[in-house]
């Protein structure tokens, strides 16, 4: 029975109840009418009621427990139903998981057989090697455990920490949506041919909250980064070789995975139906992208501006020979001596800037898309919302072997190389940590 009384507080007349022992302390509430003390009152009898049969018969130690565990619950920022809710998911993934038609198989061989599937497909071996290497850092510790036993929350609980050891202002950060989104696709693939195969029930990307596909930033690089770029490669005897990756990007809108004939590799075909020199035309203008080479079938014959033909010519006498050797330290090498930031540069940015000067000559998107290979649709969402202004593409149209090998005699030129020793000096004095084989970014030109 619970007990009330008026009493005075605060130089106030109220009415306090007790509502008896919790833990060892009476519990006392506040009431300014009889009728506010009448319904706690109420409302605690129905509380007692609903609930009070069980708690009655609990022993005095095992509510200490439920106290101290909720207490936890909330510490972590958690709710009852939700760790309810993600205890039912754990048990149906392991329900599903274990059932008699699964033969259980560590996680390191399902890696080896995904691996030999990505191999009958034509990846390369350079691909196979680093997403291999990804796919078991998830599972570091645990290699023989058998795959069916890992869960959508540890992996997601997994993605959640990861943190960019790239060197740069972007280091010790969380991994960004984009990057998420690539790791669950890596893993979706694994854990589809673990399906297959026969070693696993269920996909476990698929019971993980989906990330969503970060918006493009539509960017070009400005005339004068294009004019660094180039020089960059002229500044030493070394990356002089490399030069024919730019030219071929800013003035022949083709990619670097065309030009390093990448499709190619991949499906072990001779040399000769490698990009090179062969499949440039200067007397007539023209390049021909196969479909050995093009990417996504945009196989087309590239109609050169006489600027072009002049930058290849250029190329040819010094030398450069398609696909260059060492493309991708020569690249970051070029960026470095620039003092372009990672984050500054663009994927495939120098075709971007192309196919965007393009329209400023042929003012026919149609013409444009003979070059790019794009549709008309890509063409339009990704390079007419730039909104470049015509003296500026035609600008880039002007930049000659001349006018660079009289840029590089600039102060401005000088003042660049200047900046990005700072920069690096700067960077260097940080000791930020050294990053590994496959932790190295791709170019991006």
């Amino acid at each position: 029975m619970l007990t009330q009384r008026t009493i005075a507080l605060r130089g106030q007349k109220v009415i306090e109840v007790e509502f008896g022992l919790v833990n060892g302390s009476r519990k006392r509430g506040y009431f300014k009418t009889p009728k506010d003390a009448n319904d706690a009152i109420k409302k605690f009898e129905r509380d007692v009621k609903a609930a009070g049969v069980w708690w009655a018969h609990t022993p005095e130690a095992d509510r200490l427990t439920i106290q101290a565990v909720c207490q936890k619950i909330e510490e972590a920022e958690l709710t009852l139903s939700g760790v309810w809710e993600e205890y039912q998911q754990l048990k149906n993934e392991q329900d599903a998981q274990n059932s008699d038609k699964i033969t259980p198989t560590p996680y390191d061989e399902v890696v080896e057989r995904w691996a030999e599937r990505k191999r009958a497909t034509g990846k390369s071996e350079r691909y196979i090697m680093h997403a291999k290497a990804d796919l078991l850092k998830f599972a570091e510790g645990q290699e023989k455990k058998p795959i069916h036993e890992f869960t959508a929350s540890q992996l997601e609980k997994w993605l959640h920490v990861q943190k960019i050891k790239k060197p740069g202002r972007e280091f010790g950060k969380p991994w960004g949506l984009s990057t998420k989104r690539t790791w669950m696709s890596l893993f979706h693939g694994l854990w589809d041919c673990a399906i297959d195969l026969g070693f696993a029930a269920i996909n476990i990307v698929d019971r993980m909250e989906p990330v969503a596909q970060p918006a493009r930033i539509k960017k070009i690089y400005t005339n004068a980064q294009t004019m660094q770029t180039l020089a960059g490669c002229l500044a030493e005897e070394a990356t002089k070789l490399y030069l024919i990756v730019p030219v071929l990007g800013f003035f022949g809108c083709m990619r670097p995975y065309e030009i390093l004939s990448e499709r190619a590799r991949e499906r072990k075909l001779p040399k000769e139906k490698w990009f090179g020199w062969h499949f440039i035309d200067l007397d007539n203008a023209q390049i021909s992208v196969t479909t050995d080479i093009a990417k996504k079938g945009d196989e087309r014959v590239i109609s050169l501006q006489p600027m072009a033909v002049e930058w290849l010519r250029f190329c040819k006498k010094l030398g450069c020979v398609i696909p260059p050797v060492g493309y991708a330290d020569l690249s970051t090498w070029v960026f470095d001596r620039i003092g372009m930031a990672v984050e500054d540069r663009i994927r495939d940015g120098a075709r971007h800037n192309c196919a965007t000067h393009l329209r400023a000559i042929y003012e026919n998107d149609y013409l444009v898309i003979r070059d790019l290979g794009n549709s008309v649709r890509t063409l339009l969402k990704d390079y007419a919302d730039l909104l470049v202004p015509k003296s500026v593409s035609l600008d880039h149209w002007q930049i000659t072997p001349e006018r660079l090998e009289e840029y590089m005699k600039t102060r401005e030129w000088k003042r660049v190389l200047r900046e990005a020793l700072e920069r690096k000096a700067n960077a260097s004095s940080s000791s930020t940590p050294k990053p590994s084989a496959n932790e190295t970014g791709k170019d991006a030109h």
